[in-house]
């Protein structure tokens, strides 16, 4: 049957019409029994909120115990660092991934997502080679929204990805100093590494505008939030169908990082993947990615 096309001549199409309720006329009773508790002052709403978040964060814990029986304790080659202290930093598992990184090629791209002052950037410009290109992702604006307890806003840093310039303290200080004035930091001093600024959804379809790269090698996520890294999982990894490197920063964040990553590995029918490395406390986590394919050329 051909479709009715608007036609001027004729006037608009007909829209058919009911009358106006009081309430939206819910198809399903169990949707009709909860409407019935509308009157609750928003307190009580914002604490059922609050319930179900816990409620989903124990469930999601629990999950997080059995990936790490599964995935850690039973995988003889996964190498635990030590949670993350002043003296060491991050550093032990940043290493894993390079030495991964240099055992396995010398080209690609490195993606970060959550890039603030620029320090994980600059460790790994530092020790990789400059055939080696480097692209962070951020907003330079804090936490778009609360998590675990840190109101939006937070981790802001200095506005800037400072460390890129730590070379340079005259340079570095002036990225800092125009960052508190609100003027946009140039480009990088490296000539590999450029920035994108702005909410994922914004940049990440500007950098996949002439379609997905082909030799990704490692994914930073250091988001922190679910809102902000599943969307990154579903839009760039999904299609991804050789092998690479993922690096969670909080993936113990039950209800966001790892969250995030057993929705992705469900929805995409995910399971050739392993951990490579993890922190004793299990908040890094660095995982290979279709481990039987090969690394893109």
């Amino acid at each position: 049957m051909k479709a009715e096309l608007p036609n001027p001549a004729r006037g608009p199409l007909p829209v058919a019409t009911v009358p106006k309720s009081e309430w939206p006329r819910h198809p399903g009773w169990a949707r009709r029994m909860i409407a019935r508790a509308a009157s609750l002052p928003i307190s009580a709403v914002n604490g059922l909120e609050l319930l179900g978040n816990t409620i989903q964060r124990v469930a999601n814990t629990l999950r997080f115990e059995r990936f790490w029986n599964e995935k850690i304790t039973a995988d003889p080659r996964v190498v635990i660092v030590p949670t993350f202290n002043k003296t060491l930093g991050k550093h032990p598992i940043w290493n894993v991934a390079i030495n991964w990184l240099a055992a396995n090629t010398c080209s690609g791209q490195i993606i970060e997502f959550g890039t603030n002052n620029g320090g994980w950037l600059k460790y790994f410009v530092d020790r990789l080679p400059q055939t080696i290109a480097f692209t962070g992702f951020d907003c330079f604006k804090g936490l778009p929204e609360a998590w675990d307890g840190l109101p939006a806003g937070s981790i802001k840093g200095f506005g800037a990805p400072t460390e890129l310039w730590a070379d340079d303290p005259v340079a570095r200080a002036k990225v800092m100093a125009d960052a508190e004035r609100g003027i946009h930091f140039p480009e990088p001093p490296q000539s590999n590494v450029s920035i994108m600024t702005g909410l994922f959804s914004e940049t990440v379809p500007l950098f996949l505008k002439d379609g997905w790269p082909k030799d990704i090698r490692l994914i930073h996520f250091d988001a922190d939030l679910y809102i902000s890294t599943r969307p990154v999982l579903d839009t760039l990894c999904g299609p991804l169908d050789y092998r690479y490197l993922i690096l969670f920063d909080e993936f113990y964040s039950a209800n966001h990082e790892f969250r995030a990553w057993q929705e992705f590995t469900a929805l995409y029918k995910l399971d050739d993947w392993r951990v490579v490395a993890a922190s004793e406390d299990g908040s890094q986590v660095l995982i290979e990615v279709n481990t039987r394919r090969a690394l893109a050329a």
